[in-house]
């Protein structure tokens, strides 16, 4: 009896450290209970097919979005695409909105509320910022890269279509200036979503991306992508800034961000002096400062 007994107490332990680990390793929901927008049966509200050229539509539905009850500039957020949930934030500047706002694509893995210095110092200059989490961003348990990175992209151009098609239940946002931020791969993600709707979006700023990746972007099926990227970005008519740094960065290689600057007909080109890949600290603030000059040159 007392084996039996010591043996209930072990699987009880076993369950709950199980739930504790599982619990710790994923991103922090918003709470269902404090939600301004409740949307209890959660039935898609849009469905939306984009056509990319020669290749099988990209098809994806939208719930309306939750956002948390603040009484800061920043608001939890989770939007829907396809029933699954994309985390996100959302910071806004002092004063009533609407407001321009940018959407920040991330790099490869980062976490959520790893550009939020960025998203602090744009709300200075009046935009409001929606950093967001894709539904495959967090790095897996293996710690391996994405087997089928074609597929990857394609379900984070999807995130971030859907986070752009949300906004028009943020009042907040103002629908007729959007911007599109993307730093490393979330800059691959930025460059295609943002040429293929480009008659919604004002313009593109693109931080140290990962020009090399369409290259590597393999597909588990069918092929969803065009993965020669530069006659892509030849259609590209918005204006466009592209960033690096000299240190640590693809700002080492001269040669690297030729193509692109080639291909796109609008386009600045901005090396900051000391900047490294992930564009922290005073070269982070400078990057802002520089791209709220360039988006208010293009009127």
């Amino acid at each position: 009896m007392r084996k039996r007994s010591s043996r209930i107490k072990c699987l009880i332990l076993i369950v709950v450290t199980a739930c504790l680990l599982a619990s710790c390793s994923k991103p922090q929901p918003v709470k269902p209970g404090k939600v301004m927008n409740e949307n209890t049966d959660r039935q898609p509200i849009k469905t939306r097919l984009v056509k990319v050229e020669e290749f099988p539509p990209i098809e994806y539905s939208i719930l309306m979005p939750a956002v948390s009850k603040s009484e800061g500039r920043t608001k939890e957020v989770i939007f829907y695409r396809d029933g699954g949930e994309i985390y996100a934030r959302l910071t806004v500047p002092q004063g009533q909105g609407p407001f321009k706002t940018i959407i920040i694509t991330s790099g490869l893995y980062a976490p959520l509320g790893r550009y939020s210095d960025k998203a602090e110092h744009y709300s200075e200059h009046g935009f409001a910022v929606i950093e967001f989490l894709c539904q495959n961003g967090t790095r897996p348990e293996s710690g391996e890269d994405p087997a089928f990175l074609g597929n990857f992209v394609v379900d984070q151009i999807k995130d971030l279509y859907a986070v752009i098609d949300s906004c028009e239940y943020l009042p907040e946002v103002d629908t007729s200036n959007i911007y599109l931020y993307g730093h490393s791969m979330g800059g691959i993600v930025v460059c295609y979503a943002g040429t293929y709707r480009q008659d919604e979006i004002k313009g593109l700023i693109l931080v140290d991306p990962s020009f090399y990746a369409p290259e590597i972007m393999w597909f588990e099926d069918e092929v969803l992508l065009d993965r020669d990227l530069y006659p892509i970005l030849e259609t590209c008519k918005i204006p466009v800034i592209i960033f690096t740094g000299t240190e640590g960065s693809f700002g080492e290689d001269p040669d690297f961000f030729k193509p692109a600057l080639a291909a796109f007909p609008n386009v600045q080109f901005v090396v900051i002096e000391g900047a490294t890949h992930t564009m922290d600290g005073v070269e982070g603030e400078h990057l802002v400062d520089l791209s709220v000059e360039a988006i208010e040159s293009w009127g």
